[in-house]
């Protein structure tokens, strides 16, 4: 019983070391990806309007070309 207790005893203070491990290698990492996420959020915001503008250039296309194909209907 008093292996089986070490043993338990040494596995958590592995895993409380592999944690710590992970956490001090993790926090650097998410602080990247935070940052790179708030930079794909700026270009996004910039290239909405440009978006936007086509978008609604191409909407007026089509429904222009819809009526013209109605016309065009016996």
């Amino acid at each position: 019983m008093r292996e089986l207790s070490a043993k338990i005893a040494e596995l958590r203070g592995q895993l409380e070391s592999f944690s710590t491990g992970v956490v001090t290698r993790l926090t650097p990492l998410r602080g990247g990806v935070d940052s790179l996420s708030g930079k794909l959020e700026q270009t996004l915001a910039s290239l909405r309007p440009e978006v936007s503008s086509v978008d609604g250039g191409l909407t007026g296309k089509i429904e222009s070309l819809d009526a013209e194909l109605a016309d065009l209907e016996p």
